[in-house]
C-alpha cells in the first residue's frame, strides 16, 4: 500500500473516531523472577472484584465499606490519597451516593500475573446523569432545563453528559485468605500527546484516621471470592458473561441480520419477564419495537457483576444507550442506569431468568427489592441443570482472547513502541479493514503500526478513547470468531468537556499462533440505523407482506466452521425431532416451528418448481399441521403415517452446516405395512444461541396429484 493511500486510509478511519489499540500494562517485573500462573478462576476473580469496585464507589453502600473491603489491609489508593480501611471507606461516602448512582464505567481491562500476584489496567469514563432535560413530559423534571431529552424523560427522569474526568486505573491484585484485592489503584487522567503533563504527588487528607495495618485481615462483611460462595465453574461464569454481552448485539441488530426479536427473546427463559412482557412471544415484540438494524450498536453493558444463588447465580451490571452519530451527526447519550438480574441454567444453556432496569439517580434513596428471593429447588425443579453445548476453546483460551481484545485500545490509543505494540497484536499477514465510507484495508505489520503511531499530538501513554465491551467469543474452524461493541469517547482534559465521537462494532478473527492468541482479520462496521419501513412490526400484524430481512455478511467466517462431534450428534438429533414432532403434532405444532431459526423457513420443490416458503413460527406451526386453532391439518396423523429420515449426510459450511437426508413413510392411506420413498430433504443448519436450527429446509420430491 502506498503512502498516499495509507494516509487516506488513515483520515478516512480517524473522520469516524477510528483511532487507537493495546498498549502494555504498567509496572516493573523482575525479569529473573518468574510470575504466577493464574488459572482461568483467578481471572475471573479479579474482573468480579474491579466490576465490583464500580457498584460500590457509586453507591457508597454499607456506610463505604464495602469499597473499602475490596483492598487488602495496607491497600492503598493513590489520588486522593487514602491507605487502610477507614480512609478508604471515607473515599465512598458522600451526600449524592445511593444504590441507584451510575457514574463509574470500566471497560478494557487487562490482568498481567506477576510473581507476588497480578498487575492491571482499565479504562474509566464517568457520566454525569444529572443535568435537567430539555424536554421533559412530566415528573420533576418539568421540562425546563437545557440539557439533551433521554430515555428517562417520561417519567421525569435527568438527561446525561459526559463528565469532565475519564482515564485509566493501575492496579496491583494480591491473593489473600479471602480472596483477591487491591493492593494498589491508582487513577490516571487521560492526557493525549507524547508528552502528557505531570500530576501532582499524592498525599495523606489532614483530617485522615490512622488505622493500625498490621492488623490481620478481617473476612469482608459483603464481599466474598466467588470460589468461596458456590460450586460456579469457570466456564459458568464465561457463559453467563457472553450472555449478557450478547444482550446489546441480538437487541440492536439480531446479531447482524436486522431482525432481533427471536434473538433477543432467547436470551431468556420461556416464563421470563422484562418491562412488562411476559414470554417468549411478548418478549419478541418488545425487542422488535426497538430502534434496530443489520449494522446498529446501541446498548453498552460493562461492570458486571456475577454472584451465585440457590437453582442459579444472580448479576448486576451498568448500562449506557449512546446513539453514535452517523454522516457527521453528533453523538449522544439516550439511556442509562444498571440491570439486576437472575439466571437459571437451562438445557440450552445459562438464560436470563429475571431482568429489571433503574434509572441513574444521585443520592440516597430506599433500599429496593430488586430481585426476588433465591428460587427454591421445588421452584427451579422444572428446569434442569444441563450444561450448554460445548464449543472448542477452553476456557484459558476465551480469556486469552478477551485480554487480547482488551489490549487493543491500549496499543492503538498509547502508539506504544512506535506503533509496534498494536502491530504485535496481529498476524504477520493480519488486516485491519473498515467498511466506513471510504473503505481501507491495512493489512501488515509495517503498515499496522504506521496506523497505530497516528498524530501523536492526540495520542501518547496516558490517553484513552477507544472503550471496548459487549465480547461475543465463538469457536470456529481452527480458531474463533468475535463481535465487539466500540464507541470513541475524547475525554475531557484540565476541565473541558469530552465528546463522544462515533462508534460501532468490530468483526473479527482470531487464530492461535506460537505466540499466543492474535488478531487474523478485525473489521469495523460504524454503527447505522436500519430503515423503520423495513423493520415495521405493525406490518406483519396487520396481515402485510413479512419484514425483508437482510442477510448477514461477516468477512470472518469465509472458511467453514470445524465441526466437532458433538455438532454432528445434535443436527442429528434436530433431525430425528423433525420427524417426531412432525408425527405427533406436539406442543400444537409448536414444537416443530421451534426447531428453526427466527428466519428459518421450510418450502417444496416439487415438480422442478420451488414452492411457497413457511417462514415464521405461526406459519411453520400451521404447515406441521397444528397452529392457533390445534392439530386441525395434520391428516396423515389421523392416517398413521410416520416419516423416517436414512443416509443423513453432514457438511460444515462457512456459516454452519449443510445436509441431505431421504424420507421415507410408512402407514399411508392407513395401511401400516405400506412404505414410500417421498424424495429428499435439502437442509442448512445454523447454530444460535438455543442450538442448532433448521436455517432452511427445501423437501424435493415429484408430486402428481391424482395419484395421492
Amino acid at each position: 500500500m502506498s503512502t498516499r493511500v495509507l494516509q487516506a486510509a488513515r483520515s478516512a478511519v480517524l473522520a469516524v473516531a477510528l483511532a487507537a489499540l493495546v498498549g502494555t500494562t504498567s509496572g516493573q517485573v523482575n525479569p529473573n523472577v518468574k510470575a504466577l500462573a493464574l488459572t482461568p478462576m483467578d481471572y475471573i476473580e479479579i474482573r468480579q472484584l474491579v466490576n465490583r469496585y464500580a457498584f460500590a464507589l457509586d453507591t457508597g453502600s454499607n456506610n463505604g465499606y464495602d469499597y473499602a473491603d475490596l483492598f487488602a489491609a495496607d491497600g492503598e489508593f493513590m489520588r486522593p490519597y487514602a491507605k487502610g480501611r477507614e480512609q478508604l471507606a471515607a473515599l465512598a461516602r458522600g451526600p449524592r451516593l445511593g444504590p441507584d448512582n451510575t457514574v463509574h464505567y470500566i471497560m478494557n481491562h487487562v490482568i498481567e500475573p506477576t510473581p507476588d500476584g497480578a498487575i492491571g489496567k482499565a479504562y474509566l469514563i464517568e457520566f454525569n446523569w444529572d443535568i435537567a432535560p430539555a424536554q421533559a413530559t412530566g415528573g420533576t423534571g418539568g421540562g425546563a432545563g437545557t440539557g439533551p431529552a433521554n430515555g428517562w424523560d417520561i417519567v421525569g427522569r435527568k438527561a446525561g453528559e459526559l463528565a469532565r474526568t475519564g482515564g485509566h486505573y493501575e492496579d496491583v491484585y494480591v491473593k489473600t485468605p479471602v480472596g483477591w484485592r487491591f493492593k494498589k489503584r491508582d487513577f490516571i487522567p487521560s492526557t493525549s500527546g507524547a508528552d502528557p503533563a505531570q500530576l501532582a504527588p499524592p498525599s495523606i487528607p489532614a483530617d485522615a484516621t490512622p488505622i493500625d495495618t498490621r492488623a490481620p485481615l478481617a473476612p469482608a462483611a459483603n464481599f466474598v471470592a466467588p470460589t468461596q460462595q458456590s460450586s460456579l465453574s469457570a466456564t459458568d461464569y464465561l457463559e453467563i458473561a457472553q450472555l449478557v454481552a450478547s444482550y446489546g448485539h441480538a437487541l440492536d441488530s439480531g446479531y447482524g441480520s436486522g431482525e432481533n426479536g427471536e434473538a433477543y427473546a432467547g436470551l431468556y427463559t420461556a416464563d421470563a419477564s422484562f418491562a412488562g412482557a411476559t414470554g417468549h412471544d411478548q418478549l419478541v415484540r418488545l425487542g422488535q419495537i426497538q430502534p434496530r438494524g443489520p449494522d446498529f450498536v446501541r446498548h453498552y453493558l460493562t461492570n458486571h457483576v456475577i454472584e451465585p444463588m440457590p437453582g442459579g447465580a444472580k448479576g448486576r451490571e451498568y448500562l449506557a444507550v449512546i446513539d453514535n452519530g452517523l454522516n457527521g451527526k453528533a453523538s449522544s447519550l439516550f439511556l442509562g442506569g444498571h440491570y439486576e438480574d437472575t439466571y437459571v441454567k437451562t438445557p440450552q444453556g445459562w438464560r436470563i431468568k429475571t431482568r429489571r432496569l433503574f434509572p441513574p439517580r444521585s443520592g440516597p434513596q430506599d433500599q429496593i427489592a430488586a430481585t426476588p428471593p433465591a428460587a427454591s429447588a421445588a421452584q427451579v425443579a422444572g428446569t434442569a441443570a444441563v450444561a450448554a453445548p460445548a464449543g472448542s476453546l477452553s476456557a484459558g483460551d476465551t480469556i486469552e482472547i478477551q485480554q487480547l481484545i482488551a489490549r487493543s485500545a491500549y496499543a492503538l490509543d498509547s502508539a506504544a513502541d512506535r506503533g509496534a505494540a498494536y502491530a504485535q497484536l496481529f498476524t504477520a499477514d493480519g488486516a485491519f479493514i473498515t467498511k466506513t465510507a471510504l473503505a481501507a484495508e491495512i493489512k501488515g505489520r509495517t503498515q499496522l503500526a504506521a496506523f497505530a503511531l497516528g498524530d501523536l499530538t492526540h495520542r501518547g501513554p496516558a490517553f484513552v478513547r477507544e472503550y471496548l465491551t459487549n465480547y461475543i467469543i465463538q469457536p470456529s474452524r481452527g480458531a474463533a470468531t468475535g463481535r465487539v461493541y466500540v464507541v470513541w469517547i475524547e475525554v475531557g482534559e484540565n476541565g473541558n468537556a469530552g465528546a463522544i465521537q462515533g462508534g460501532g462494532h468490530y468483526e473479527d478473527e482470531y487464530v492461535k499462533t506460537q505466540d499466543g492468541w492474535r488478531i487474523a482479520m478485525r473489521t469495523f462496521v460504524p454503527s447505522r440505523l436500519g430503515p423503520r419501513d423495513i423493520y415495521d412490526v405493525a406490518r406483519t400484524r396487520s396481515g402485510g407482506a413479512p419484514a425483508p430481512r437482510v442477510q448477514e455478511t461477516n468477512g470472518v467466517m469465509a472458511r467453514p466452521l470445524e465441526l466437532t462431534a458433538l455438532d454432528y450428534f445434535q443436527i442429528q438429533q434436530l433431525v430425528a425431532k423433525y420427524a417426531q414432532y412432525i408425527d405427533t403434532c406436539s406442543n400444537n405444532g409448536y414444537d416443530y416451528a421451534d426447531l428453526f431459526a427466527e428466519d428459518g423457513f421450510f418450502a417444496p420443490f416439487q415438480n422442478g418448481k420451488l414452492g411457497p416458503k413457511a417462514q415464521g413460527r405461526e406459519a411453520l406451526a400451521r404447515v406441521s399441521g397444528g397452529g392457533p386453532d390445534g392439530c386441525t391439518g395434520a391428516g396423515w396423523i389421523r392416517q398413521g403415517v410416520h416419516h423416517i429420515y436414512v443416509n443423513h449426510i453432514i457438511e460444515p459450511t462457512p456459516e454452519g452446516a449443510k445436509g441431505q437426508v431421504n424420507m421415507l413413510m410408512i402407514g399411508l392411506g392407513g395401511d401400516k405395512n405400506k412404505i414410500e420413498h417421498d424424495g429428499y430433504y435439502e437442509d442448512t443448519y445454523v447454530k444460535t444461541l438455543a442450538g442448532w436450527k433448521f436455517r432452511s429446509r427445501i423437501h424435493h420430491a415429484t408430486y402428481d396429484p391424482a395419484q395421492k
